[in-house]
């Protein structure tokens, strides 16, 4: 007679999914404004296009399409319109739980 073979417990896809979302949360929440910041100071033209994907549609559409073309602006033309994205996003923020370089306020944490 042959032995069975031992069955392994199926583990859902859903598992590894969950695993990753929570490990990536995790870290996130530890270095997630500082990592943040450093991009704002570092590669503003970077955070800024993230800035301009998390906007509903309707904000963006409102922008002048001429001024989001980031190859033809200075550095220092990306950190006024990044000023004036946050100066209009205040509004819709809660950052009372931020760290200063989240806000900007600071520098970013040591690694």
């Amino acid at each position: 007679m042959a032995a069975t073979p031992a069955t392994r417990p199926k583990r859902s896809k859903k598992t590894l999914g969950d695993d990753f979302t929570a490990a990536l949360r995790a870290d996130f929440r530890a270095h997630g404004a500082g990592v943040i910041a450093a991009v704002r100071a570092e590669k503003p033209e970077q955070y800024l296009k993230v800035v301009l994907t998390l906007l509903p549609k309707d904000f963006s559409q409102n922008l002048d399409a001429d001024k989001n073309n980031l190859d033809r602006m200075s550095d220092e033309e990306i950190r006024n319109r990044i000023r004036g994205l946050e100066a209009r996003l205040r509004p819709f923020l809660d950052d009372a739980d931020l760290s200063g370089a989240a806000r900007g306020t600071g520098s970013p944490p040591s690694p």
